[in-house]
């Protein structure tokens, strides 16, 4: 069991439907997931290979190529080898499908903080190799991850580059994904240690670069095309906060209604400590991890 801290109990209590149950939930782990690799395989080859193994898989409702699996040894497996899978948490695989109709016809999309590449491997599948994908992120060491996991999958419509997202050069995307650097709240059940270095400190500093690097993608936008902004946090300060500053800085940000049919999903808060947000961040959606069990998640969807 987690000993999760008793100002982060306070703290999200008061956002939540249910405060007992969301926090029994971050004290169980979140079960083993993974996405089926649609360049290399089908979700039917996949379940028939695990079934010769008699390795049980459940099939998601809201994503026929997301699968969990209560086997610790999915990602030991010749199909995890080969890139016939790609071990991903199911939130995590949420904001390609948000614009999964988009990506059809995308010619020109951005992945702003890419690496590993679960969701760039994801719009590659999406997308069947076609357009062209660019995949960005700050942090060299972790590039190669992403290289490595780009080539596994066999993603062929993919190029990296390795820059600060503030100073990207101007351009017109399609599609841009904003899975922004965060404070990781909503991963807590990957590991219980994450509790015992949770502080809320760290939340002013990380909305700070959100609120920068949200505008800077916004402006990457071109007129017509469509982004998607998300952390796996549960701040407030992080996420309405961070679209709302969006909305008060460019007029011409129009966020989006988002369903996932088959997943609970619950409206952006608009006020947090005094704060009064822009009343259109309802339309933002928050995945808490009692309602599905999964980890916690938000995303907004913004088009131009």
């Amino acid at each position: 069991m987690f000993v999760i801290p008793e100002g982060f109990k306070e703290r999200y209590s008061q956002i939540v439907d249910d405060p007992e149950a969301f926090l029994a939930s971050l004290e169980r782990l979140t079960p083993k997931s993974f996405r089926v690799n649609s360049l290399k395989a089908s979700a039917e080859e996949v379940k028939a290979r695990f079934e010769s193994y008699d390795m049980t898989v459940r099939q998601m409702p809201w994503y026929g190529d997301a699968f969990v699996s209560e086997n610790p040894d999915v990602g030991s497996t010749l199909e995890h080898c080969l890139g016939w899978i790609y071990i991903q948490e199911l939130v995590s695989m949420l904001p390609p499908l948000l614009v999964r109709e988009e990506l059809g016809s995308a010619s020109w999309v951005l992945d702003g903080c890419a690496a590993p590449g679960s969701k760039t491997t994801e719009m590659a599948a999406i997308m069947q190799n076609r357009g062209t994908i660019v995949a960005n992120d700050l942090d060299y060491s972790r590039i190669r991850a992403l290289k490595f996991n780009l080539e596994k999958v066999g993603a062929l419509n993919t190029m990296i580059t390795n820059r600060n997202l503030l100073d990207f050069p101007e351009n017109q995307f399609d599609v841009v994904i904003l899975d922004a650097p965060c404070t990781s709240e909503g991963t807590m059940r990957k590991s219980g240690a994450m509790f015992t270095n949770w502080s809320p400190t760290e939340i002013p500093k990380y909305s700070r670069i959100q609120k920068a690097m949200i505008v800077k993608s916004f402006d990457l936008l071109r007129p017509g095309g469509s982004m998607v902004y998300s952390t796996c946090t549960f701040a407030p300060e992080e996420n309405e906060e961070v679209v709302d500053w969006l909305l008060k800085n460019r007029q011409d940000a129009k966020l989006e209604t988002i369903t996932v049919e088959g997943m609970k999903l619950s409206e952006g808060i608009t006020g947090w400590e005094g704060k009064e947000y822009d009343s259109r961040v309802k339309l933002a959606r928050h995945v808490w991890p009692h309602h599905n069990d999964t980890g916690g998640f938000f995303m907004a969807k913004v088009t131009r």
